[in-house]
């Protein structure tokens, strides 16, 4: 089943080709090349039953419009967006493909702040958040990172709640908290 490529050179506006809540593989290739077809046939048919999105783009020469602007320098290449359309990464063999794919199935339905770079991290951090790495935020709190002032809040409350003896120890409430999470097989 041969897929008809959204582009044969020209500019694409990868957004409007985006496959809702999956991952979407551009795959730039050169239909001349005997191996690039059969590298493009074989993944159509490995993501036949994934939910993974996989679009064409055929090349000639390599210097189409499409390809310099999203520096295609060589083929097959193909450019691996999360399920937010943002580019996970480029992959030039099925072993990265596999990877970026993975990682980029992998993103979150709901978004939360995810590079130190954004401004809502620093914002966090000036509010006195023990976090200094996106990575360190427990996935619980992340649901919050995009209104900070909502997460300083339930972290306020949470450390007043179980950070103080009150009708149970912390020691008490630690011992609950595990067992709970144990019978959750939750790991926090």
């Amino acid at each position: 089943m041969q897929q008809t490529p959204i582009s044969t050179g020209a500019d694409v506006v990868f957004a409007n080709h985006l496959v809702p809540e999956q991952p979407t593989i551009f795959f730039f290739y050169k239909p001349s090349s005997m191996l690039e077809q059969q590298f493009f046939d074989d993944l159509q048919k490995q993501l036949k039953d994934k939910p993974v999105g996989l679009k064409a783009i055929a090349l000639k020469t390599g210097d189409e419009p499409v390809a310099q602007k999203n520096e295609i320098t060589a083929t097959p290449m193909a450019l691996i967006f999360d399920r937010r359309g943002r580019l996970t990464g480029k992959a030039t063999n099925p072993d990265e493909l596999t990877k970026l794919s993975r990682q980029a199935g992998d993103v979150a339905r709901i978004d939360w702040v995810s590079e130190a770079t954004d401004p809502r991290f620093e914002q966090i951090k000036k509010m006195g958040a023990p976090f200094r790495a996106p990575q360190q935020i427990p996935g619980i709190m992340r649901t919050m990172s995009l209104k900070p002032e909502a997460m300083a809040m339930v972290q306020q409350l949470a450390g007043m709640m179980h950070f103080s003896d009150g009708a149970l120890t912390r020691r008490q409430k630690e011992l609950i908290a595990t067992y709970v999470s144990a019978l959750n097989r939750c790991k926090y």
